[in-house]
């Protein structure tokens, strides 16, 4: 008897509990989620390309409106920037592609909040992390020469077409390996299509250079300029360090709005001062190093982290070395009615065979242009020519402009 009302207890309490069981509610999840082709899940890969595209194949289809660039954030780690996104939605494929490269060896966060399906499911918050391959280097780089035992353009474009009695030492650290070596008389390294190094809205030059002071005596028996590097001189860029290492400058041509180009100096001389208290018109800022040497401390027998900038959006020039701001000028404060107030980038204003179109590193324009040839500082056949003398490595250009911290970065992760 009591055997019987158990068990039929039993099929009721059981028949009650399928009646009154809910299900969880289903859950929007991925399928699979890759950048550039590398999967990224809860252990984070760190050989993402910098150009990657990113894919998300979700569980369902997906309502378009929930999955856009506000939904979406991918925040570059080191300075906490949001890169501009660009999403779109097929099926239950979301496709990303951020709006500039990533730019190498950089930490990136990647966060979907709140996406929602057609079917109602909703994936309501995750993160996801990754790395782009190699060592840090910001985005845009278009030309990067790293001098070991060769001078190759690592990023394949911009092809060497001479070179002129170069020798490699070792490097400011050991493991960047080695150096460029230039004897001050006639090192010369030239690059095919150096006005496409120019021409561009946003533009960076880093380098590593170690300048040799000994040796350096022009046709009065006085110490000569250091000329690093440059294309076409004043009509292009280049980078010059003075004779007694007083100042160093980068002289640039920028283009106007009906196509001609004007020339400026992003001029350091290390003593603090702007447009204010005896600078010129745009310098907003100058860094004051008279109580510690002033330039001549940084650059003199030094290695020196060299960093140059311009921003089209701002109008903005920087220069920075080893890490720090040292110069900057607004080109939105030149006096009202010059040109150089409506400068939409740069641009390589030169001409044959005064300026050839040729990249130099160890003087200031190519051996064959002519611009100058008629004194013994810019005829690169002089033996009293402003050549450079000292050791040069990791130059680097980039079609973009660099921030104050990625500069930061760069200088942190390759310092001596």
């Amino acid at each position: 008897m009591s055997r019987s009302f158990s068990f039929i207890g039993f099929i009721f309490l059981l028949g009650a509990l399928s009646c009154t069981k809910t299900t969880d509610a289903p859950v929007l999840f991925f399928n699979s989620l890759t950048a550039g082709g590398v999967g990224i899940g809860i252990v984070s890969p760190v050989n993402v390309p910098a150009n990657a595209t990113i894919v998300a194949s979700m569980s369902a289809p997906i309502d378009p409106s929930s999955a856009t660039s506000s939904s979406i954030l991918l925040m570059r780690n080191f300075d906490s920037t949001y890169v501009d996104l660009t999403v779109s939605v097929s099926g239950s494929t979301i496709t990303i592609v951020p709006k500039l490269e990533l730019g190498n060896g950089t930490y990136y966060i990647l966060t979907f909040t709140n996406i929602r399906a057609t079917d109602g499911t909703t994936l309501t918050y995750i993160w996801r992390a990754f790395t782009t391959i190699g060592s840090f280097g910001p985005a845009g780089l278009v030309a990067y020469w790293n001098f070991e035992g060769n001078t190759y353009d690592q990023q394949g474009t911009y092809n060497v077409s001479s070179v002129t009695d170069l020798n490699y030492a070792k490097s400011f650290k050991g493991i960047m390996g080695q150096c460029a070596a230039f004897n001050g008389t006639s090192t010369l390294i030239q690059v095919l299509n150096g006005d496409q190094l120019v021409s561009t809205n946003d533009f960076s030059l880093t380098f590593w250079a170690k300048a040799n002071s000994q040796y350096q005596i022009d046709s009065l028996g006085k110490p000569k300029a250091q000329m690093v590097l440059g294309v076409g001189d004043y009509k292009g860029f280049e980078f010059e360090i003075a004779p007694d290492y007083s100042s160093c400058d980068l002289v640039a041509s920028y283009a106007l709005p009906d196509g001609t180009t004007v020339s400026e100096d992003l001029s350091f001389a290390g003593d603090g001062k702007t447009e204010y208290n005896g600078g010129q018109p745009g310098w907003t800022y100058c860094a004051d190093l008279t109580p510690t040497g002033g330039v001549a401390a940084l650059l003199k027998d030094k290695w020196a982290f060299i960093s140059c900038s311009y921003n089209s959006a701002t109008k903005l020039g920087t220069l920075y070395i080893n890490g720090f701001m040292m110069k900057q000028q607004d080109f939105n404060q030149w006096p009202s009615g010059d040109p150089a107030r409506n400068i939409t980038g740069l641009k390589y204003g030169g001409s044959a065979p005064q300026q050839e179109n040729i990249f130099a590193m160890g003087f200031f324009h190519s051996a064959g242009s002519t611009a100058y040839s008629a004194t013994s500082w810019g005829n690169y056949y002089s033996p009293y020519a402003n050549h450079f003398r000292g050791w040069l490595d990791e130059v680097k250009i980039f079609h973009s402009t660099i921030s104050s911290v990625e500069v930061e970065q760069m200088y942190i992760i390759t310092r001596p």
